[in-house]
């Protein structure tokens, strides 16, 4: 998380720091949000870090548990109706794209893939991660309907959690000795070339050539996620306080 925001007193910059944080399982999941420390780490109220808590909650990154806010767990159990819905929002956001795309969405979608291409070389897992996130954002821009880009989002995020937690430093070890780099190289590859064709039928307005190409993507990321995913069948959780010093 960045620290010393100083006197920065949005909660929507307090939403996004810790917003960060979970996504990148520095708040591991189930972990207590405690409004005191927070508030000395970003150096702010407490009253934007109570306002961004509540934004978390609604937006299932967080639960309530009482008086406090935890850390919304991971459960493994979870994967086939995360897998339906991200299937079903993606194809939506998709023919939206397809159908409502502007220019000025076209340019951020192709500058947001060229990024992710270039970081596939130059980056590690987490940046990569972050640089496919901001293509499928650009996409979900571009479908320029806020009520379908609240539901996809809310559903990639939890996607992403459940990826990183499963591709956490711990983890790999095992997972790369029985998957050797050159699958990671062969999913690099096919996850390129689905962007380059999302793109295209985006910018050709084909709404059905979309759809399919959601659902082919989808497939090719729970195909892989889904191979280490089932290895760890317990709930990701933690009650352990943080330690924010």
């Amino acid at each position: 998380m960045r620290p010393n925001m100083g006197r920065e007193r949005d909660g929507d910059k307090v939403k996004e720091a810790l917003r960060e944080a979970i996504l990148r399982l520095e708040l591991r999941p189930g972990a207590i949000l405690d409004e005191a420390g927070l508030s000395e780490t970003l150096g702010v109220s407490r009253t934007p870090i109570r306002e961004a808590i509540i934004q978390l909650v609604a937006d299932g990154l967080a639960i309530r548990d009482g008086r406090s806010a935890r850390v919304a767990p991971l459960d493994f159990d979870d994967v086939p109706k995360l897998h339906d819905a991200m299937l079903v929002s993606s194809r939506m956001i998709h023919r939206l794209a397809a159908a409502n795309r502007t220019l000025r969405d076209l340019e951020r979608i192709e500058a947001a893939m060229i990024a992710f291409e270039q970081g596939i070389i130059h980056e590690d897992g987490l940046k990569r991660s972050e640089l496919n996130v901001d293509f499928h954002l650009a996409i979900s821009a571009a479908a320029h309907n806020p009520y379908f880009q609240r539901f996809y989002e809310h559903v990639l995020h939890a996607n992403i959690r459940l990826a990183r937690a499963c591709f956490s430093a711990e983890q790999q070890g095992e997972f790369y000795a029985q998957h050797p780099d050159e699958e990671l190289e062969a999913h690099m590859a096919a996850t390129t070339q689905q962007h380059r064709e999302m793109l295209a039928a985006i910018r050709e307005r084909d709404v059905d050539a979309s759809d399919r190409l959601a659902v082919m993507h989808q497939k090719l990321a729970h195909g892989r996620l889904e191979r280490i995913l089932f290895k760890y069948r317990s709930p990701i959780t933690t009650d352990t306080r943080l330690d924010l010093v």
